[in-house]
């Protein structure tokens, strides 16, 4: 690990000038919360700034779920004044009950997406990846589920991500940085997620790696998938809706994905698309998505009955 966190900052600028994270000149918003993964980010990307090109700008999140938050934010804006850049705290208002941390992340990424900026940094990194695929895989959740987190979607950009945790604690302490620990983070889905990954490595040695391996295969192979997706989608749109005849003449593979493109956004479950794929609205009828939206199908085409 020593090794590994002495080459960390030669490593992570590589990273961001091969996979073309940003251009030189173009605004990074960095994300920090204070844990060691956003604050090494940081502190890499404010030593590397005049090889990386981009223009830094943090902001921090203070979520208001725990006394310590409003701490710890500040704690962001001493540290990011003392590298010399500006920081925008932003603090959230959010509701006790069911599902508080989904609705949290959702919460910070609106956020996040509401600045000004060309690139949003975040400090997630290869356990966080192979928290993910796992997350996924107990969904049932198919490639593109699996495939994790990219180190670039949109305008996020995650320049950590094939690093583990173990070489970024083991940088900060060998560079004296200090960091917070956020204990909710224990008592989330995922924090239980991450109570097993010790378990799967002691069955098979590198258990995070291997899993961060897999998921940049699927996304591979998810981007060949998506190509094909792209040709078939011409073949069968009509009115609105998808050809049913015409659909069923395709791979169930692409047909599940045509389905999700005609569905959109909206976050259904694959089991009412696999009957579809298995023969169900041949001709006639609709089958409930969840969320009030229906996929309906009149005189041959397939089409989506929204709320």
């Amino acid at each position: 690990m020593k090794d590994a966190a002495r080459t960390l900052q030669r490593r992570v600028l590589e990273h961001i000038r091969t996979a073309q994270l940003w251009d030189e000149g173009q605004s990074v918003l960095v994300a920090v919360s204070g844990g060691v993964d956003s604050t090494v980010l940081l502190h890499l990307l404010h030593r590397t700034q005049g090889a990386h090109g981009g223009r830094l700008r943090v902001v921090t999140v203070d979520h208001g779920l725990r006394e310590a938050s409003s701490v710890e934010a500040d704690g962001v804006v001493k540290l990011s004044e003392a590298l010399g850049l500006s920081c925008d705290r932003v603090r959230l208002e959010l509701a006790p009950g069911p599902n508080l941390a989904e609705r949290a992340r959702d919460a910070r990424r609106s956020v996040l997406l509401g600045f000004q900026t060309d690139r949003i940094a975040t400090g997630h990194h290869e356990g966080d990846q192979a928290e993910t695929v796992l997350y996924h895989l107990l969904r049932g959740s198919g490639m593109r589920g699996l495939k994790g987190m990219q180190a670039q979607s949109g305008a996020w950009v995650r320049p950590l991500l094939r690093e583990p945790r173990a070489v970024l604690e083991a940088w900060a302490r060998s560079e004296g940085i200090d960091w917070v620990e956020d204990p909710s983070n224990a008592n989330s889905q995922r924090g239980r997620i991450r109570e097993i990954l010790p378990v799967l490595d002691e069955l098979h040695g590198g258990a995070n790696r291997a899993l961060a391996r897999s998921s940049r295969l699927l996304a591979r192979e998810d981007e060949y998938l998506s190509s094909h997706v792209d040709e078939a989608w011409g073949a069968v749109a009509i009115d609105g809706g998808l050809d049913r005849a015409a659909l069923m003449a395709l791979h169930p593979a692409i047909q599940l994905r045509l389905l999700r493109r005609l569905i959109g956004d909206v976050r259904v479950r694959a089991d009412p698309l696999e009957v579809v794929v298995a023969g169900a609205l041949m001709h006639s009828g609709q089958l409930d998505l969840g969320y009030g939206y229906c996929l309906v199908c009149r005189d041959g085409v397939l089409g989506v009955k929204k709320p």
